[in-house]
């Protein structure tokens, strides 16, 4: 075809390495055929050659080069006038399509369904059921699958229930299906059919030609070559003839819906647009949440994903200020501290084991925290890397055709660090899942002391099956590192955290209680890690890179690969040494409470200088285990410096700004001397190891400013760490719910200090003051306000936010934004 860059032999002839003609079934014939090449790329388009020994993957006939380009041709042209029409319905009637379907019923809404689209699954989660299904391994034997199978499995992520249960999810998906191409989608639609293609779950024809997947010739039938196979812009036809089926289907079917929601609708007269354009900009959510869903465990309903660097370096630094964070809590924060030693503590795990190996799977635990965060600060450098490499090569990387070989090369260890991440963290969310309260008691751990491990044995073995219908919440948690090999499970890890949210969503607060606080965070750092690398999956054109890992640890000398070269790991008999005095000596120790005294004094120095000690030997031991690779001095001091707060200068004068203010106490009788139990360590302005703690101020009635508008409290108190510092005069005025929690963040009296919040309260509160917010995954939500944004993670299974978490809440504002109690003043 005419500017078409790939040719068109228009053959129908095939080599010696063609089909070759199995069996007479019936109707048709089957056969099996070797990919024109081997490579994990191009057998993506086409069935591996060594499975054809199965009936599953024997492809059902040969389809003419006519009769292919015909259907392709079919399949695109049915979609982009269907997306056209509809376009056009949105314009003259959105708001008449919001009204209507939210005045269906449920019930109206699966008639409705039932009629125009009686193929579509009725329930969620088809894949994990049909796996289980006599017919998903019958292949081509005559009768052997159904054709309305075939229809549910091109949509496998779409079902009545979704659609009938929120209507907002119609909308999304309608939106974002119109307001995008089939192009555009094509690279994610093509993932969904992955693990039903790796298994041979569809009947197809076979074909040794390829379909345009990206640029001007989308869907346009052409002769396979190596070069754009590999760079991801054509894929083999019997693969992406149901890439375009699905978009075709999807399409129609929204198009039947609509013509059914606007049936008796005058289309001549023009309706109004505010409610859809209002909604369509504000993001959408579930129905029992605050915060707007995330488009990762939402991906279907939300814009279709693009490799963006900023973003992702944008991820990699919110969470590495996060666990950043978490870590200078843990340091300087010992009520913080004890909070999260109880928390790692709950379960039968830790009431089998001795007292010593408990101790070394709670010093474990600070020591992964320590390693997630040091994970996120490389991988943020790494994309950094990539992102330099982008611009220094600039326009040379185009739409289609060879990335610059540097380039290619970042793009591919960007990947490898990515899947090597997920990997990694996937089997640790299985491991610690066994050793919580809500998991543990289906597990027996002990200690191995041959090989220095922690072993763990399920009491009662059960098949996979089993346990997906027994314990779904148990099931989507071993799959994630895909630990149960009696079957093999086609849900990727982003489809099994849409799995455990919904399970979540309707499940009674028992079921919910199993995935606790610890849990739920390290979920939140897979679910964002995993996003990372499906979105360097999906950059086009693909990288080729494959080099070995021996050759990339020989070309790259930054932090993120030298620790390949590390040949000490901290042992299990350090991790015992480490639990066992942070326990004893911190978490066992008398507390300070009751009157202040200088016993109080005494006790608050002895548990300060247990948490120091605690901190000096894992820095001991990570400077230990670095000093085996090549890292640089300074590249070691960077790496220690998240956990060496109680070295800084900031840390040594606000412990004795606090001691200095509990003397006054102590010597001033006509004060009270009596407190609750400690609950904040730090005082407000104590709060970076980077900034100098800032003298309180008096409030004053009058301010020389006041901000009340929504941008004018988003630039003033939510722009980190300036602002609120630099203009003492400067008020801001914010609402009710916004000062009640202003108050229990940065509290000033005994009272104050002990009260706890609603999280959907905070959310509000938050919103009041200009932030966004999104679930990123996990328990993780971001709130954003334009100038910055930072993690906080939801409460579970009680949304409830207690006193000592949202104290840290509001020293993390007071470090990012600036926050101070006195900034803000209740609107009149």
């Amino acid at each position: 075809m005419s500017g078409n860059p790939h040719t068109d032999s228009n053959s129908d002839s095939e080599s010696e390495s063609g089909p070759i003609h199995i069996a007479d079934l019936g109707d048709f014939k089957a056969y099996k055929a070797k990919p024109p090449c081997n490579c994990g790329h191009c057998l993506d388009g086409w069935y591996v050659f060594s499975d054809q020994k199965y009936p599953s993957f024997w492809y059902r006939g040969i389809i003419s080069d006519e009769s292919a380009r015909e259907t392709v041709t079919r399949y695109v042209q049915d979609a982009q006038e269907d997306r056209k029409y509809l376009l056009q319905r949105l314009v003259s009637q959105a708001d008449t399509i919001v009204n209507r379907w939210r005045k269906k019923g449920r019930a109206k809404r699966r008639a409705l369904l039932g009629e125009i689209a009686p193929d579509l699954c009725e329930r969620r989660w088809l894949m994990p059921r049909y796996c289980y299904m006599p017919e998903s391994d019958q292949g081509c034997q005559p009768g052997g699958r159904d054709p309305v199978h075939r229809s549910q499995l091109l949509l496998h992520w779409l079902s009545v229930e979704v659609l009938v249960t929120n209507p907002v999810v119609f909308f999304a998906l309608l939106h974002n299906r119109t307001a995008y191409s089939a192009q555009d989608w094509a690279s994610w639609d093509g993932d969904q059919l992955a693990d039903s293609w790796s298994e041979g779950y569809f009947d197809v024809e076979y074909s040794s030609k390829c379909v345009v997947m990206r640029g001007p010739f989308y869907g346009e039938l052409v002769d396979w070559e190596p070069g754009p196979a590999h760079r991801g812009e054509i894929l083999g036809f019997p693969k992406a003839r149901l890439i375009l089926e699905a978009q075709a289907y999807l399409l129609g079917i929204l198009r039947k819906i609509v013509d059914r929601i606007l049936n008796g609708i005058d289309l001549s007269k023009t309706t109004a647009s505010e409610k859809w354009n209002e909604m369509t900009k504000a993001g959408f959510r579930q129905t029992d949440q605050v915060e707007a869903w995330s488009p990762y465990t939402n991906q279907p309903f939300s814009a279709p994903p693009v490799f963006s660097i900023d973003h992702l370096i944008s991820i990699a630094q919110t969470r590495t200020d996060a666990m950043g964070d978490h870590l200078w809590l843990l340091q300087a924060d010992p009520a913080y501290m004890r909070r999260y030693i109880r928390l790692i503590c709950q379960g039968n795990c830790y009431k089998q084991l001795a007292r010593d190996f408990a101790g070394a799977l709670v010093s474990l635990q600070m020591w992964l925290d320590f390693i997630t965060h040091r994970e996120w600060v490389w991988f943020k450098s790494e994309c950094e890397y990539v992102k330099s490499v982008s611009e220094r090569v600039g326009n040379r990387v185009l739409p289609c055709g060879c990335l610059p070989e540097e380039y290619n090369k970042a793009l591919g260890g960007l990947e490898y660090l990515a899947s090597r991440r997920v990997g990694c963290w996937s089997h640790g969310v299985w491991n610690l899942a066994r050793e919580r309260p809500g998991f543990s008691r289906n597990w027996d751990v002990r200690f191995r002391f041959d090989h220095e491990v922690f072993e763990y044995q399920e009491k009662i073995p059960m098949m996979t099956e089993d346990i997906f219908s027994k314990d779904p919440l148990e099931w989507c948690l071993c799959e994630m590192p895909r630990r149960r090999r009696d079957v093999y499970i086609n849900l990727d890890i982003a489809q099994l955290f849409a799995f455990l949210e919904h399970h979540l969503s309707v499940s009674d607060r028992a079921e919910k209680e199993r995935v606790d606080e610890l849990l739920y965070r390290k979920l939140s750092d897979l679910a964002a890690v995993h996003e990372m690398w499906e979105s360097v999956r999906l950059h086009r054109p693909r990288h080729t890179s494959h080099m070995d890992i021996n050759e990339i640890l020989k070309s790259r000398d930054r932090p993120a690969w030298k620790i390949e070269g590390v040949t000490k790991s901290v042992t299990m008999k350090e991790y015992t040494r480490l639990g066992r005095s942070l326990l004893q000596d911190f978490y066992d120790a008398p507390w300070p409470n009751g009157q202040k005294s200088l016993l109080w004094i005494a006790r608050s120095q002895n548990i300060r200088k247990a948490l120091e000690n605690f901190w000096a030997k894992v820095r001991v031991l990570c400077r230990q285990s670095l000093g085996t690779s090549n890292f640089t001095e300074n590249e070691i001091c960077d790496v220690l410096a998240v956990i060496s707060v109680h070295e800084t200068r900031e840390y040594i004068d606000s412990v004795q700004q606090e001691e200095e203010s509990i003397l006054e106490i102590i010597q001033t009788p006509s004060v009270s001397a009596t407190t609750e139990v400690q609950e904040q360590w730090l005082s407000d302005n104590s709060i970076e190891p980077s900034q100098t703690p800032a003298r309180r101020e008096k409030i004053k009635t009058r301010p020389a400013e006041v901000l009340t508008t929504g941008e004018g409290i988003a630039h003033a108190a939510a722009t980190p760490t300036t602002g609120c510092k630099g203009d003492k005069g400067l008020k801001v005025y914010v609402t009710k719910r916004s000062y009640d929690m202003l108050t229990l963040m940065f509290p000033a009296s005994g009272e104050e200090s002990t009260k706890g919040m609603k999280w959907d309260m905070f959310v509000h509160a938050m919103l009041d003051i200009g932030f966004s917010a999104r679930n990123a995954g996990g328990s993780a939500v971001v709130f954003e306000n334009g100038n910055g944004k930072i993690i906080f993670h939801k409460p579970h299974p009680t949304p409830n936010l207690d006193s000592v978490m949202l104290h840290s809440m509001g020293r993390r504002m007071a470090k990012w934004f600036g926050w101070r109690r006195e900034v803000f003043e209740l609107e009149a």
